[in-house]
């Protein structure tokens, strides 16, 4: 799972990161890029809302992950999902940010920033996204909730 939430979250972030290299006098990018923040933000937060969800929907049902000692009692339960939820989004961030880094080093590149025809600005878009993936994938267990995440990438604007 960590794997294709990180991919969605990683190519949104390149999206991100690949609007000011769209930039122009008619369209400053800047209200797609708000889009793009909120919709990982709203992503993360479904899909934890909903996973959690389903898991205390189906919490009556044995599973080899979770004994029946920890679903019968909810102290437990809250602490088990706690803890998977937090190494799920870690695992996510990581997953994602090296995404992010194979789609600018690596053979497979995003149309987001292969369309970008002036070759400096897209070096610029390129670079912040990196240095921007680097930090996450370095630092993935240091973010509490989507909103860290989403803090750093809005610093890069200030960059």
């Amino acid at each position: 799972m960590g794997f294709d939430i990180g991919a969605f979250i990683g190519n949104l972030i390149l999206a991100y990161f690949a609007q000011d290299g769209h930039a122009d006098q008619a369209n400053d990018r800047k209200a797609y890029k708000k889009w793009i923040l909120k919709t990982i933000e709203e992503s993360w937060n479904l899909f934890h809302k909903k996973f959690v969800e389903l898991w205390n929907k189906h919490k009556e049902r044995n599973g080899e992950a979770y004994l029946p000692d920890i679903f019968n009692n909810s102290d437990l339960l809250g602490v088990a999902q706690k803890k998977y939820m937090t190494n799920l989004f870690h695992d996510s961030l990581g997953f994602g940010a090296a995404k992010m880094i194979r789609r600018i080093v690596g053979i497979a590149h995003v149309e987001d920033l292969e369309s970008i025809k002036d070759a400096s600005k897209r070096a610029q878009c390129e670079c912040a996204a990196l240095n921007r993936a680097k930090t996450i994938l370095k630092g993935r267990r240091q973010f509490q909730n989507i909103d860290q995440v989403i803090a750093l990438i809005q610093s890069s604007d200030q960059d």
